[in-house]
């Protein structure tokens, strides 16, 4: 068997036309991933060739060349590299019932490395992605969304923050900010998120409230200056996207933003989240607008703003105050 190096990597992504069989392929990638795991997982310097060989797998995968079940039998390779211990393996395994739960999100917050030695380095490699820096970078992206709807509202700022997990961006938010003037309405289906979020927020508890409900039955008591959920819509299809963000629309205050969170389509950690099968509905900007518009919303109050990394896209739609 050669050697797997960058450069077959790269050869495998263009499978059959450089006469690579499909099984020598997958033989390259399978082979790699078992050196990968007895060795202890990837090292920077080899960041490169591991991401183009899961974007090789991507491909066959995509092409129909190969299944799912070659994609398990490679994953197995990996070993504890796959169980919850990591951060990958956590994502796979799915204690809490689904993917992106609170505790994953706040990993990824975190900057959480496994300390076992022969696993830290995968966690390394997923901290290093673009996604993983574009979840951290909500975090600033809302504390600015949060400070300018406090300067707009100097009555009293109410916040709607649907699927909040693990209540990091409140935390920093009210740290950075502070507690006056500004009250949160939280939403989530996960109790063990809400119990997390009530106790990393405890300091602030007379500003925020949970709703341990499914955002498709939550009827809010009043309107909000700002609502934001960033990281749930990319898990609905077209439909569900737009029925919830048509219940949501009332719900928004007069000179209001509802801002939506969504993966881009040009998420270049897309092949590795999809191999823990982390599965989303990427979008373009021109997605986002369409739904948008076709909940009844007008081009004029639509834009997509992202964060630094280019890969968390904002759906930001504002409403224009009535006339009278």
């Amino acid at each position: 068997m050669a050697t797997f190096t960058p450069q077959n990597s790269l050869v495998v992504s263009t499978t059959p036309a450089n006469g690579l069989s499909t099984a020598d392929a997958v033989d390259y990638v399978f082979n790699y991933l078992r050196q990968l795991s007895k060795s202890g997982g990837p090292l920077p310097s080899e960041y490169l060739n591991l991401n183009l060989s899961l974007n090789s797998l991507a491909h066959l995968r995509h092409t129909g060349l190969i299944s799912q079940k070659d994609i398990e039998g490679i994953r197995k390779e990996l070993g504890e590299a796959m169980s919850p211990k990591t951060i990958q393996g956590f994502a796979y395994c799915k204690p809490h019932g689904y993917a992106g739960d609170y505790e994953i999100i706040e990993k990824i917050y975190a900057k959480h490395i496994c300390q076992e030695e022969n696993l830290r380095n995968w966690d390394m490699f997923f901290q290093s992605h673009q996604a993983a820096q574009a979840v951290r970078n909500r975090v600033s992206f809302f504390l600015d969304q949060a400070w300018q709807t406090r300067i707009k509202n100097p009555q009293g700022a109410r916040i709607l923050n649907v699927a909040s997990g693990p209540g990091r961006d409140m935390y920093e938010c009210l740290q950075a900010i502070g507690p006056t003037g500004i009250t949160f309405d939280c939403i989530d289906q996960d109790v063990n998120a809400i119990i997390h979020a009530k106790t990393l927020c405890n300091t602030f508890s007379n500003h925020l409230q949970f709703f341990h409900q499914n955002v498709f039955k939550f009827i809010p008591k009043t309107t909000y200056h700002l609502i934001w959920s960033a990281g749930l819509f990319d898990y609905f299809s077209d439909n569900l996207f737009k029925r919830v963000l048509k219940r949501l629309l009332p719900c928004l205050e007069e000179n209001g933003k509802l801002i939506i969170g969504n993966f881009s389509n040009t998420n270049p950690s897309q092949d590795y989240m999809e191999f823990f099968n982390w599965l989303l509905h990427h979008r373009s900007p021109k997605e986002l607008q369409a739904l948008a518009e076709e909940c009844g919303v007008s081009p004029k109050n639509i834009s997509i703003e992202q964060e630094p990394e280019g890969v968390n896209l904002f759906l930001t739609i504002y409403k224009e105050p009535s006339s009278h």
